[in-house]
């Protein structure tokens, strides 16, 4: 049970970031579409930033979900 808690936790935040990435994807793609450059060294830095994001959030969202299960059941 405690394993599966911490699996709904990540899901719980990958679909809240990956519902983030795609307003910013649309808005990059307005920014192209006016003729705004970006550089690829700035996309690069952007994807770790995003990665580490991702695997903080997934194993806290985890961690937190279970506490509160926890917590819940004494």
């Amino acid at each position: 049970m405690s394993f599966g808690i911490f699996i709904l936790g990540g899901i719980t935040f990958l679909t809240a970031f990956v519902l983030f990435k795609i307003s910013a994807f649309i808005y990059l793609l307005q920014d192209i579409k006016e003729g705004k450059e970006r550089s690829w060294l700035k996309l690069f830095q952007v994807f770790i930033v995003d990665l580490i994001i991702l695997i903080v959030g997934v194993i806290g969202t985890g961690i937190l979900f279970m506490t509160l299960l926890k917590m819940a059941h004494g």
